[in-house]
């Protein structure tokens, strides 16, 4: 990683970070205007997993995120990869209605009221 020494770049992942954690903890109906033109189920996983987690990981080296809040992430990203088995989760139906995205959705609003939103 990258060793960031310009606060406002640490405001901006920052700030992006939690852009992205407030739709991934959204309403299907949320989401789904949000992706209309994606595979929604793909476009959360991948934002979360591709992105944010590389985003929680920059802002936990430069301290501004703690240890339990990188662990929360890591393991909703775990969790996405256990789905990942269950091809029936990755439609929009699931997305709407599965136990398993309504327990991602709420991960997620505990990582962001762990950060204070």
């Amino acid at each position: 990683m990258d060793n960031y020494n310009n606060v406002d770049d640490l405001v901006a992942i920052h700030d992006l970070l939690i852009k992205n954690l407030q739709l991934f903890s959204s309403s299907f109906k949320i989401q789904k205007e949000k992706y209309k033109h994606a595979v929604l189920s793909d476009e959360l996983a991948s934002d979360f997993s591709d992105v944010d987690l590389e985003r929680m990981k920059i802002l936990f080296e430069n301290g501004w995120i703690t240890e339990e809040q990188l662990k929360l992430g890591e393991r909703i990203d775990s969790f996405l990869d256990e789905m990942n088995k269950d091809k029936s989760l990755w439609t929009d139906e699931a997305v709407k209605k599965s136990l398993e995205w309504e327990q991602c959705r709420e991960m997620g609003l505990e990582l962001l009221a762990s950060l204070g939103y």
